[in-house]
Order: C-alpha cells, then structure tokens, then sequence
C-alpha cells in the first residue's frame, strides 16, 4: 500500500483553503429537515475530499480548540482497527492516521502513540502489512501492541439468553489498561464497515473490542495461550455458518458492558469513510462500488457513530419487526442504542448538529451482511440493556 505523504505546508495551505469554505457555508441537518440552534446536544463533521489524510485533519480542525482542551496535558493513544488482515479494506489506513498526526502536531500534542489489539493477535504485523512505519520517522510517535502494555480482569455476560441460570452467568476476560487508564486520551481511529453480529463496525465497537487481550500463541494453539475477543461473543465464538442457532444478543450486551460499566470507550471519536466495507464485514466484505471519500469526527462518539450509520444508508439500520420487552420496538444496532438509553452520548439525529458536509448527499446505501439480510442479528434481541439506569427509554411504535 503506497501512503499519502503531504507535507506539512500542503496540509496547512488546503485546510486554511478548505476551512474558509466550509465556515462560509456551514450547516446543520438532520433527516427531518434543519433543526433549532437550541435543540442540538451534540455536533458532528463530515468532511469529504479526495486526499484520506486531508480529511481526518479538516474534519479535527472543526474541533480544534475543544480537542486541545479536552486532551490537556493527557497522552494520546489513536485506537487503530486491524480486526483482521489480509484484506487492508478492513483496517484503519495508514494515511488516515498521518492526518490525525498532522492535526495532533499542529495543536503541540508530541506524547503520541498508535496502538491495536488485532483478532489475528499479532499488532506488528498489522503495522508492516498496512505501512504503519514511516508515521514513526515523519512524527513522535511510538507504535504499540495493546496485548503487551498490561492488563485487569472484567466481568462479561457469557450468554445472551434470558433464561436463568444463563442470564446471569458471567465470564472473566482481561481487558487491556491502556484503554482504561484516565491520564490517556483515546482517539477512536476507524474504517467504516459492516459487521457480522452487531451489524456495523464503527467508532464505539472499535474500541469496545479492542480492549478484550489476545495472546499471540492462541492463532496456533500454544499451550496456555488464549484470545478473550472471541469469549465476547459467547461459548460458540463469531458467528459463523447460517447463523441460526448463533447467540447475537451476547455481544451487544457486552459492548454496552465493557463502555458503560468499565469505561471503556473513546474520548474522540473518528470514523475513515473514504473507501467502506459492505456486505459481510469486518472481514470478509467487499469495496463500495462509489468510494464517500468522507471522515466524521466528533467528540460525542455516540453521535459520531449515529451519523456515520446515517451515511451508511437505510440498509443496515433495521428496525426490530416484532414486539419484545413490554411490547417495545428499537433501532439496532442494539449496543449502540442501550448506550443511548443509558444517557452516554446522543443519538437523536435532530438533536445532532452535522457541520461541514451534509448528510444527504453523501449516503451510500451499504449492502447488508447476510447476517443481517437472513434476520438473525436482530432477531430477539432485546429492547433494553440488562444493566444501568434507562434516560432514554425506546418508544412505542404508532
């Protein structure tokens, strides 16, 4: 893969050029039409262009002095997303990295590290395969490996079921300290795509599961080496196969778990929509056909993911087709909803303030995984988290 690598003046003249324009004609919308100044809890950019990197700094400069604020005196850890590779299609591209460097060197944050926790176990090898390394002669930054930098045990749901004793057996997982630790500030730095079992890979998940540790010798069987991603998803694993007879509702409640119990969760969220993945992600998916050629950005990662699931188009945002819990009906993807009732982050579109580029305009409707297309992700799932106290309940359909 042959990165970007604009200079520095390059990056400075095209924001100062861009960011004039998208001041002259900034907006905010939603699908129902511009909403009230007064309503909005959250904003969100949408940058688009045909340079990566470019986009990933204009879209943080939107947010400069409110990043700059909110980083302080904090290290920066960029959360990059290898879930699996080959195909570099499912990874965070390496120019999309060098244009949150960029930014990050423009507001004088030098305590700078990349680091990922990758499902095939190995992050150096994610670094090689994706171009990782000319970041560390170009900028101060370090590139690391989460499943080595320590970690504390949590508690997860093993299955989904609710039916007792199931509903209330627990696991222990080790989830790494890094993405736990207070004095770092996390920057969420994925590509966007669908996904098997929660039905996207955006923002939220790309932190959520790249907590749980992976040991290098699990990927051949090494004798007390294990990968606790895969426990997330309950006793059988990812899903596999028809999909029938697999536990979807596991892995929801434990994204929402790992975010809203232990914290874990990004403090800047940063979607690359330049080229997305459609149908069978995270992995096995494929290009679409018309590249967005876009970032979102926000320092509400709840709202980030809401836009960037907008963008993606009406395919994959189901909504449930039959009554659960009291007669209720949600949107999916459920994890991402049971945050919003927990009050973690908005995901009201007319409430989310979409600055830069527009939504409409930029939508793509991404194909389904099958997963999702045969029924089996949202099939009952439940309405509500099993923990936490609800802020925002789900409505009654008409």
């Amino acid at each position: 893969m042959k990165a970007t690598r604009t200079t520095r003046r390059e990056f400075l003249e095209k924001s100062i050029v861009t960011g004039a324009a998208i001041a002259a004609g900034l907006r905010a919308e939603s699908f129902g039409g511009v909403a009230q100044a007064a309503t909005y809890t959250a904003s969100v950019a949408i940058t688009k262009g045909s340079d990566r990197a470019d986009n990933a700094f204009r879209a943080l400069q939107l947010f400069k002095n409110q990043i700059a604020a909110a980083i302080g005196n904090k290290r920066v850890v960029i959360k990059v997303n290898f879930v699996w590779y080959p195909p570099a299609l499912s990874c965070t591209n390496s120019a999309f990295v060098e244009g949150v460097l960029e930014f990050l060197k423009s507001i004088g944050k030098r305590d700078v590290v990349v680091a990922e926790s990758s499902a095939t176990g190995s992050a150096w090898g994610g670094y090689d395969y994706n171009g990782y390394w000319y970041l560390t002669n170009k900028y101060p930054v370090k590139l690391m490996d989460l499943n080595q930098e320590g970690f504390a045990n949590a508690q997860i749901w093993q299955y989904g079921s609710s039916s007792s004793p199931y509903y209330s057996t627990q696991a222990t997982i080790r989830v790494s300290k890094m993405l736990m630790n207070p004095n770092n500030f996390i920057i969420s730095a994925a590509p966007m795509k669908t996904h098997n079992t929660v039905l996207v890979t955006l923002a939220t998940k790309n932190i959520a599961m790249g907590a749980p540790v992976y040991d290098v010798g699990a990927g051949w069987n090494q004798t007390g080496a294990h990968g606790d991603k895969s426990t997330m998803h309950g006793p059988l694993g990812a899903p596999s196969g028809t999909g029938s007879g697999y536990d979807y509702q596991v892995l929801n409640d434990n994204v929402y778990r790992l975010v809203s119990v232990y914290g874990i969760r990004p403090n800047l969220a940063l979607i690359d929509g330049y080229q997305g993945m459609e149908h069978n992600g995270p992995v096995s998916g494929t290009a679409i056909a018309t590249p967005q050629q876009i970032a979102v950005a926000s320092l509400d990662w709840l709202a980030a993911d809401r836009v960037g699931l907008a963008l993606m188009g009406s395919n994959v945002l189901a909504t449930l087709n039959h009554r659960e819990d009291n007669g209720s009906a949600m949107p999916f993807p459920a994890c991402l909803n049971y945050l919003w009732m927990a009050g973690l982050g908005e995901w009201d579109l007319s409430k989310i303030q979409v600055i830069g580029q527009p939504i409409s305009g930029n939508v793509y409707n991404y194909q389904a995984n099958d997963y999702q297309t045969n029924g089996y992700e949202t099939a009952g799932i439940r309405a509500y988290p099993r923990e936490g106290t609800i802020v925002n309940p789900v409505q009654e359909e008409p």
